[in-house]
């Protein structure tokens, strides 16, 4: 009984040692599971604080994808950084008889972003027959990268808060945006 007792203390010791280890490894790699890319080029005053409309700046493409994939949308929008957003994306919907169109619609609008990496974008999508609608989407940043001092979206998700705007019937819409090269 005695032999059992001396090892105890030791292995509670061995055991919290390893919880130690285990929760710097993982508090040091926070920001790889947070899907923001390291630049090592920063120093700790140029460490990013949160995101900002300044990390959604550039040019990104831009894939949405319409529920039971009905319809899907290609294109390229250029947000500012400072909360403007503008763009033009093709969409590739049905005919009623069965065929395939390709419309060409017009976005413009504002970009708000949360600290967290959440926000939201309302547009104006402009068709070519001059009518307009409105549509707000509520985006996520998904994955960033840090570059002096200020997070920026590489990669982003979009749900559309109306049905779309582009085809018939309350049709949810997902975009996906992906940041292109400067």
């Amino acid at each position: 009984m005695r032999k059992t007792l001396r090892w105890v203390p030791l292995a509670v010791a061995l055991t919290l040692a390893l919880v130690a280890l285990a929760s710097l490894v993982v508090a040091g790699s926070g920001r790889a599971f947070a899907g923001q890319d390291n630049d090592s080029s920063n120093t700790p005053s140029q460490q990013p604080h949160g995101y900002s409309l300044a990390s959604v700046n550039g040019s990104y493409a831009i894939v949405g994808t319409y529920a039971g994939i009905e319809a899907l949308d290609l294109g390229v929008v250029d947000f500012d950084g400072h909360g403007n957003v503008k763009g033009t994306v093709l969409v590739n919907q049905p005919n009623p008889d069965g065929s395939r169109e390709i419309v060409t619609v017009g976005v413009a609008g504002t970009y708000s972003v949360n600290s967290d990496g959440t926000g939201k974008i309302a547009f104006v999508v402009s068709f070519p027959d001059g009518h307009t609608a409105n549509v707000t989407e509520d985006f996520v940043i998904t994955r960033a990268k840090s570059q002096g001092g200020t997070f920026i979206a590489t990669s982003m998700t979009d749900a559309q808060e109306e049905p779309s705007v582009v085809i018939s019937g309350d049709v949810f819409v997902t975009h996906v945006y992906t940041r292109r090269p400067d």
